[in-house]
């Protein structure tokens, strides 16, 4: 029988993912400005620095949606590997079963 996750582990990872997802939104946000100086490059048309503001956002979104696809897939895996154990632990049982009642 496979060792499952208990609550408490999970919640580390949950806490752990989000921290992780919250840092990834924020870094490059960071990173931009610190490249930038803080934002104090302009190019003096208000709608142009909007229209950037807006390229900017828009990337950081696709990074994030990027990410929870991968995270997506890594879960996908993860439940098609259970659910394969958990095949192949029942088919182990009806087998025993068969043995023990012929």
């Amino acid at each position: 029988m496979q060792d499952r996750p208990n609550i408490t582990t999970m919640k580390i990872f949950t806490n752990n993912s989000f921290a992780s997802g919250l840092l990834l939104l924020i870094f490059p946000l960071m990173l931009g400005c610190s490249m930038t100086g803080g934002g104090s490059k302009s190019s003096g048309n208000p709608a142009i620095d909007e229209q950037q503001q807006r390229v900017d956002m828009l990337k950081a979104e696709l990074n994030e949606a990027e990410r929870r696809s991968k995270e997506a897939d890594q879960f996908e895996k993860a439940a098609k590997s259970r659910l394969k154990a958990a095949e192949h632990e029942l088919k182990a049982m009806q087998l025993q079963d068969k043995a023990k009642n012929q």
